[in-house]
């Protein structure tokens, strides 16, 4: 077997792991009263949108190394997921 397909083969696996887990974490999420579906979504948009920000204020990677070392550790990771996904060039951040 070689590496190209282990690597697919182990792809494939996160993929079917993810799809089952994000399926039954819907089932959960939709088991919730609407009221706190609504406070979760939310939550979470907020949290999205301080990243986001985070980033556009950000001049370079060391700024955004500091601006996020300020916030807890939720809002630190959803930042340097923004970055990494939305501002890799900004930041030269290398995606390999």
């Amino acid at each position: 077997m070689t590496a190209e397909n282990q690597e697919e083969l182990i792809t494939d696996a996160i993929n079917n792991i993810t799809e089952k887990l994000s399926n039954i974490l819907l089932q959960e999420f939709l088991q919730l009263p609407q009221e706190t579906q609504i406070n979760l979504i939310l939550i979470k948009s907020a949290q999205l949108l301080l990243a986001n920000i985070l980033c556009h204020v950000a001049g370079n990677k060391d700024e955004l190394d500091k601006l996020a070392e300020g916030q807890g550790e939720e809002i630190k990771d959803l930042t340097f997921n923004c970055a990494f996904s939305g501002f890799a060039d900004k930041f030269e951040i290398n995606k390999h």
